[in-house]
């Protein structure tokens, strides 16, 4: 059998090995893009495993003391690690040669450059140390992190005084730092990547089943003819799945191969204030081979459900008998699953992760629901088309509608998931607020309500006249029945890192913020979330336009007998060019339009009003639809030699 489907594929001539080609093709995108889907979630993992060693458990009787920090230098957010020795055998810690001695500053790579140039009164006089060396890969989130790894003495005030931070960790004696925790940043980084993961995955395995209906009409009539002269339903399943799977293996590893090959370029995306490193993405290399294998299992299910009709019908496929119309269910199976997920939507508890999970395979439900649901829009549009046509174009562009609506939403299903994405994450905020420069600058700190007073006038004499210094008392952020003891420091804008090096120095505990420095955190995350929406975007039309592209080249493959007869019978080809443009536009642009209005639709009772005061996520949504809309039109012209090749064959039976 697999010798037969060789020969049929041969013999077909360039257009059967251009069909077995173009298959072949989407099915490599599909598999380069599934793991790069797989590979994000792993590398958040990856990077969160390198974070824990800065959070260990607490141990009684440890051989160390650590405590963590966030400090700041200009518009940059500093991790601090305070490390202390309690006997000879604290081990060193991840990416450190020896442990810490007190005055040594061990610093990541990208804050050794950060540093250079800087005088030690501005940073390094704020631990009362010197650099030792730098913090290897092993220890670091990414290679862009800013890091500090400070030695002190086991008394020292930083290594007894509390942190108030959530975001910190209090001094604690440790045995080791294993076993610890990742840092809470990835709290937000890991589920927000699952939904991306759902975002992408869905459209591009739609993409890829439908790899296998490309030149559906070719391949039917020629497996109709099989079953016309004596071929059993076995023999022409198991003739498709040879063909077909055959092809999707060798895309199948030429993706797997490229996505190897091109890791290095999707680790230089930015997440988190840097890229990644390389090896991050190879994190879940174990699930490689089941996403290899997958996507041919998709591919061959995707091809023996689409021969339904050869099987049960083959006269009627030879006959070119016209298919019974799409029935309006496949509209109430969208609306059931957007009513389900809006309900649950309402429903969602804060940090219910059941709850999450549920409405994040609503959602997936919700793309493939619309993509069974596009071909029966596709079958309506046509047939107002048809009703209202005054011209040859529309009426050639109407009967495509109605007599294959599967095949003409395969021509604009990648835009219209596309935009129901793009709709449903424009209403996310990513605007970042921008950071003002003044001519003064205030500095506060968090300090023990006990000694408030005498740390604040310890602090006045430190900075001998460097800043006005006052003690306030406001309410605590995290518990606003209490309240705590704040040290204020207003300076000049030119001097006010050699005060936040005193002050830190001086008070220990939380280091001393500016207001404008709570915005730097969030600035990061938002920037994070709008890389993540750019990324989401371009895999899902990156799809598209691979879909439209090969969909369109398809197209002209399946109907080139048509195509021929109407340009023997004197059809221009400008005509034939004008309904294609037709058939693909006009759908494109009431469905695709539909798409991202539900999307927002769907998706603003989760978001709420945050979206309407931030235009960014428009802004990204107009975009993208512009550039997919483009695609589209692009893939339809990049067929167009090939029409005009089809059209200039003078055989009566091009196959």
């Amino acid at each position: 059998m697999t010798a037969l489907a060789w020969r049929l594929t041969r013999l077909g001539g360039r257009r059967a090995l251009l069909s077995t080609g173009l298959t072949a093709f989407a099915v490599a995108a599909t598999a380069l893009l599934l793991q790069f889907v797989v590979a994000c979630n792993f590398a958040f993992v990856e990077r969160a495993d390198r974070t824990e060693w800065r959070e260990p458990p607490a141990a009684e009787g440890g051989s160390a003391i650590l405590a963590s920090a966030i400090d700041y230098y200009g518009d940059d957010q500093i991790t601090r690690i305070d490390l202390a020795r309690l006997d000879d055998d604290a081990p060193a810690p991840p990416g450190l040669d020896a442990f810490p001695a007190p005055g040594e500053v061990w610093v990541s790579p990208a804050l050794a450059e950060l540093l250079e140039g800087v005088p030690d009164e501005d940073f390094l006089a704020r631990y009362d140390g010197a650099i030792a060396g730098t913090v290897g890969a092993e220890a670091l989130a990414h290679e862009g992190e800013l890091l500090a790894v400070v030695g002190r003495e086991a008394d020292d005030p930083a290594m007894t005084t509390e942190r108030s931070d959530g975001d910190m960790v209090s001094p604690r004696t440790i045995d080791g730092f294993s076993g610890g925790e990742a840092s809470m940043v990835y709290g937000v980084y890991r589920p927000a990547a699952i939904v991306a993961t759902v975002l992408m995955a869905v459209p591009v395995a739609v993409f890829g089943a439908a790899a296998a209906r490309l030149t559906v009409a070719r391949r039917d009539e020629r497996l109709a003819a099989l079953r016309l002269i004596g071929a059993t339903p076995a023999q022409v399943v198991r003739l498709t799945l040879i063909e077909t799977v055959l092809a999707a293996v060798a895309g199948t590893i030429a993706g797997t191969l490229l996505w190897m090959a091109s890791t290095p370029l999707f680790a230089r995306i930015p997440i988190d204030g840097g890229p990644w490193y390389v090896a991050d993405l190879w994190g879940g290399a174990a699930w490689m081979p089941v996403v290899a294998a997958a996507v041919p299992l998709m591919v061959a299910v995707s091809a023996v459900v689409g021969l339904r009709g050869v099987v049960i019908s083959p006269l009627g496929v030879a006959r070119r008998v016209r298919r019974k119309g799409l029935g309006a269910i496949r509209l109430a199976v969208f609306a059931a699953v957007a009513v389900a997920f809006l309900t649950l939507s309402q429903l969602l508890g804060s940090g219910d992760m059941i709850f999450t999970a549920v409405l994040l395979v609503l959602f997936g439900a919700m793309i493939a629901a619309l993509n069974l649901t596009g071909p029966w829009a596709v079958q309506q549009i046509g047939k107002i088309l048809a009703g209202t046509a005054r011209g040859p174009a529309r009426m050639l562009a109407a009967r495509r509608l109605l007599d294959d609506p599967k095949a003409a939403w395969r021509g604009v299903a990648g835009v219209a998931l596309a935009g129901f994405i793009a709709g449903s994450i424009a209403l996310v905020p990513m605007g970042q607020p921008e950071l003002e420069t003044t001519a003064t600058e205030t500095l506060s700190a968090v300090v023990d309500s006990g000694h408030a007073e005498e740390l604040a006038s310890r602090a006045e004499a430190a900075l001998d006249g460097l800043a006005e210094v006052e003690l306030h008392e406001r309410t605590d952020r995290f518990d606003e029945s209490e309240t705590v003891a704040v040290v204020t420091a207003t300076t000049p804008t030119g001097e006010l890192e050699h005060v936040r090096s005193i002050l830190t120095a001086t008070l220990a505990g939380d280091p001393p913020q500016r207001a404008t420095d709570q915005t730097i955190l969030s600035n990061q995350i938002m920037a994070s979330v709008r890389v993540g929406a750019i990324v989401v975007l371009a895999v899902v039309f990156a799809t598209a336009a691979l879909s439209a592209g090969i969909s369109s080249i398809g197209s002209v493959l399946d109907r080139r007998k048509t195509y021929r007869l109407l340009h023997l019978s004197g059809t221009p080809q400008r005509v034939l060019d004008a309904a294609r443009r037709q058939e693909t536009l006009l759908p494109l642009a009431v469905i695709g339009g539909a798409s991202v209005l539900a999307g927002m639709a769907l998706n603003a009772p989760l978001i709420g009003s945050q979206g309407l005061q931030d235009a960014s996520g428009a802004l990204i949504l107009g975009v993208t639809l512009a550039i997919g809309t483009a695609a589209v039109i692009g893939a339809g012209a990049l067929s167009r030699p090939l029409l005009r090749a089809t059209m200039n064959d003078v055989s009566p039976r091009p196959d």
